[in-house]
């Protein structure tokens, strides 16, 4: 059977280039293989460390980025992001209370947070925000 794709979500004009930073081999597998059927090229970064690493010597259009990972987390690669790459789209991911988030939001450099989704999320969920991000209807933070 051929597949025809979501008539909701045609594939991508071009072959954006995705880095999905999350330190959960399960999800970070289903989400960029979901992805992946969906048009776009997915780099994936098992932790903070590999993720930086990655935004140092690759061209990346979005990252999609988990708060809470051992070592390196995402508020430190958030605090790089903010300092050196500022027009770099954001969608963060997190299973953490927002009472554990709130107060690491004030030592990021920008006092403020890109959309942020609550795990666990749908894929669908993930994919509106790259689309609308990348469309340039959500600001970048």
């Amino acid at each position: 059977m051929m597949d025809v794709g979501n008539p909701e979500h045609p594939p991508p004009s071009r072959p954006w280039r995705l880095l999905l930073c999350d330190d959960s081999s399960l999800e970070r597998a289903a989400l960029s293989h979901y992805l992946r059927d969906q048009g776009y090229e997915v780099e994936e970064a098992a932790d903070g460390e590999a993720g930086l690493s990655q935004l140092k010597n690759r061209q990346v259009d979005l990252i999609v980025l988990d708060l809470h990972m051992p070592g390196i987390d995402g508020f430190d690669v958030l605090a790089y992001l903010q300092e050196h790459r500022p027009g770099l789209p954001v969608i963060l991911l997190s299973g953490m209370p927002a009472d554990d988030i709130q107060p690491r939001i004030h030592r990021l450099p920008k006092h403020e947070l890109p959309p942020l989704l609550i795990k666990p999320v749908e894929p669908i969920q993930i994919l509106n925000l790259i689309e609308a991000s990348l469309a340039g209807e959500l600001p970048i933070r």
